[in-house]
């Protein structure tokens, strides 16, 4: 603060008696050298000796603020209104006691004065510049801008003046204009590590992260210990996805300045993004100890919990989070997602609703919530309705983009679908879910290879998720990579999961699988690419093995060692006979046994017995779409070509991109005398997968049945790429 320079008199001394004049003397002597408290003392007796003394007033009240005590202050600002009962027109006493009213944080007064100070013409920077802080401190930050901005017309190298209008700036959430200003306040004086910080916290807010981490960075170069800016530091990086260095960072911060506001909060969100939700679940636990009363820290946990499965414990958060606060539009939300993964949809849509109907923040997520309820309600509708209302309210929603592409999938509007879901994951490439859902998509549509690769990448975002652990394991086994799925699956057994925990929400609660079933399956898959590759004791390990794990899959299992028998060219019928057997005997359901039954009676020339074993599958699952064409195939054999032509067309159509749907028509034109028609089908089967061994071997052999020995290229083909019948072949039929 600007302080009143002391006048000093000279003059000599000519009576022993003190008067109030020589009292006057020895005291601003005092002042000056800082003596403030003795100082005062000797303008007090200055007072006693001549009241009408208004420089002894001036100067005590000089005195008083130079102490820098609030009491001090008020008797700094009676001083001053003393003087200025006399001088009512003295501009600089008005500067004076705005001074100290800004001391006392009377900035209402302070303004009062300093204005008053400038109509009587003292105009100079300091009173331009006092005053926008006492306007900055009482938050009128817009009066504050424009008296800096008079300051610096006075004075344009101060630095100091640009620093303070930004950061006026920035309170006015003009963040583009106080970055401006911090950087001409760093242009003339560089060395200021305030000024680096507040101008990362403007970049941060403006999203412009690399600018927010390198400006902290130099902050913290400067001052190794400013809490704030590593606590800040690490805000940026969790918004730049590096959680785990936003961990660090919270941390070093806290053993600086352990009473940082929310701050186990913020590590718990920040563990929870890197998957350590138990560690996350240490950190709620620590910060709802410390206020139990927050109702986002128990919906949080939740979230971790039901993370870790735990969903009786996230169950039992996201209803304390809504005793607390019943206002609570994301509990709604959570509790609603979670309802509909227990499968209790009307419940889920009740909170849905609440989600919406107590929604403000409008970013359409509430909506996804009841829309994704709808859809398991079949109210498909009413469930598109809601995915493109959150959609309006939000463009930049991720998850309404991948749900509606979902919902779209489900009406076998493919195209449409892939669009949305493409949408997805160009707003959010972590969205793990969107990956799934198209990988789906392309699957059904004959594209294997896209359903990996998104298989794939969806596990680099949820690598515990052992559904997509499975449905990676089983794609790359229907692309007859067995090698791969082989050594994928090892790596996906050699870690398995915790199992799942139970909810006792309701006494109509179904049983959630546990990881234990799935990892079962795992071993299954294992089974079924080892005996693809004609290893068959430790296939039969692992069939034995997932039985053990729950034998709710004993007939899962038995349908495939069933299969793999039936891979080698002199099987023992009795020997699959017998396990298909097995398999429907402990699941009547069982659409995969089914399915194995209809190639084994189809292998034997039943076609027609394959035909009903078809029929069998598709009445159990109905979205079986490789069963249409191999129904066709038997329709074929059977001469009921107006169903084989509606079954193809059925498969085709939903399935377009699919190599083995035009194998399996071309072989049924094979068998129908078209030949002609076949190559075509077999050509654009080649065309739609040239890594696919069987389009090559199949047309090899119809080729070579019809006295073409180009077959016998397609034959070496098919053998170079994998195919063991092909073997036999050549060496019988290539000479």
């Amino acid at each position: 603060m600007k302080r009143l320079l002391f006048l000093i008199s000279f003059l000599p001394s000519l009576a022993l008696a003190q008067t109030s004049q020589e009292y006057l003397y020895r005291a601003n002597d005092l002042a000056k050298q800082k003596k403030y408290t003795e100082a005062i003392a000797d303008f007090t007796q200055s007072i006693k000796k001549d009241t009408n003394n208004t420089k002894a007033y001036l100067y005590r009240g000089n005195a008083y603020t130079n102490l820098k005590d609030s009491l001090d202050n008020a008797k700094a600002i009676a001083d001053f209104t003393h003087v200025l009962r006399t001088e009512p027109r003295d501009g600089t006493v008005y500067f004076y006691r705005a001074n100290a009213y800004a001391s006392t944080r009377d900035y209402a007064d302070a303004i009062k004065d300093f204005t008053t100070s400038i109509e009587l013409g003292y105009k100079k920077v300091d009173i331009y510049h006092y005053k926008a802080n006492a306007e900055s401190n009482s938050g009128t930050y817009a009066l504050a801008v424009a008296d800096f901005t008079q300051a610096i017309a006075m004075a344009p190298n101060d630095a100091a003046l640009y620093e303070y209008r930004g950061v006026a700036k920035a309170n006015l959430k003009d963040d583009r204009g106080a970055i401006e200003d911090f950087n001409v306040s760093l242009k003339l004086k560089s060395d200021n590590a305030d000024v680096y910080f507040y101008k990362a916290n403007s970049e941060g807010n403006l999203s412009d992260y690399k600018g927010a981490l390198a400006d902290y960075n130099t902050t913290i170069n400067m001052q190794p210990d400013n809490a704030d800016a590593i606590f800040y530091r690490g805000n940026i990086k969790t918004n730049m996805g590096d959680f785990k260095g936003a961990i660090v960072d919270y941390t070093r911060a806290l053993r600086i300045k352990p009473l940082i506001k929310d701050a186990d909060f913020y590590l718990a969100q920040a563990a929870s993004n890197t998957n350590d939700n138990e560690l996350a679940i240490q950190y709620f636990n620590k910060a709802i100890a410390k206020d139990p009363t927050k109702p986002y820290l128990f919906m949080y946990r939740g979230v971790s919990e039901n993370k870790l499965k735990d969903t009786s414990a996230a169950m039992g958060d996201y209803n304390q989070a809504l005793k607390l606060d019943h206002k609570y539009s994301k509990a709604y939300q959570n509790r609603g997602d979670l309802r509909i993964t227990l499968k209790l949809y009307h419940s889920a849509l009740m909170d849905g609703d609440s989600a919406v109907f107590y929604d403000i923040d409008h970013d359409g997520y509430a909506y996804v919530t009841r829309a994704k309820a709808k859809t398991a309600l079949q109210d498909t509708t009413g469930a598109m309705k809601d995915y493109n209302t959150a959609i309006q309210l939000n463009p930049k929603n991720s998850q309404a983009y991948s749900g509606r592409g979902e919902l779209k999938s489900m009406m076998m509007q493919y195209t449409a679908a892939l669009k949305d879901l493409d949408k997805a994951i160009e707003l959010y490439t972590g969205n793990s879910y969107a990956y799934q859902v198209r990988g789906i998509i392309k699957d059904k549509m004959g594209d294997r290879k896209g359903a990996i690769r998104d298989f794939r990448t969806q596990l680099e975002y949820d690598p515990d998720n052992v559904d997509a652990q499975l449905r990676l394991g089983r794609e790359l086994i229907t692309d007859r990579k067995y090698e791969a799925a082989v050594t994928f699956l090892d790596k996906s057994i050699s870690n398995p999961p915790k199992h799942y925990k139970l909810t006792t929400e309701t006494a109509d609660r179904e049983q959630v699988h546990t990881d234990s079933t799935n990892v079962g399956k795992l071993y299954i898959e294992r089974g079924t690419a080892l005996g693809a590759l004609d290893k068959v004791p430790p296939a039969l390990d692992n069939f034995n093995r997932a039985m053990t794990y729950d034998k709710k899959l004993q007939s899962m299992a038995y349908s495939s060692i069933a299969e793999m028998y039936m891979r080698h060219r002199d099987y023992d019928t009795a020997l699959v006979s017998l396990n298909i057997k097995k398999s429907l005997s402990f699941d009547p359901n069982n659409d995969q046994a089914y399915f194995v039954r209809a190639n084994f009676r189809m292998d034997r020339k039943n076609y027609l017995g394959g035909e009903y074993d078809y029929v069998n599958v598709l009445m159990i699952n109905p979205d079986d779409l490789q069963t249409y064409a191999y129904r066709g195939l038997a329709e074929a054999y059977t001469s009921d070509t107006s169903e084989m032509r509606l079954d193809f067309d059925t498969a085709i159509m939903r399935s377009p991109r699919s190599s083995t749907n035009y194998i399996l028509r071309a072989k049924a034109k094979v068998v129908l005398n078209n030949y002609l028609g076949a190559l075509k089908d077999f050509d654009k089967a080649v065309m739609l997968d040239d890594e696919d061994y069987m389009a090559f071997y199949e047309r090899g052999m119809a080729k070579l049945d019809k006295g073409d020995a180009n077959g016998c290229a397609d034959l070496k083909k098919a053998l170079a790429l994998g195919s063991v019948d092909a073997a036999d072949e050549i060496r019988k039929r290539c000479k």
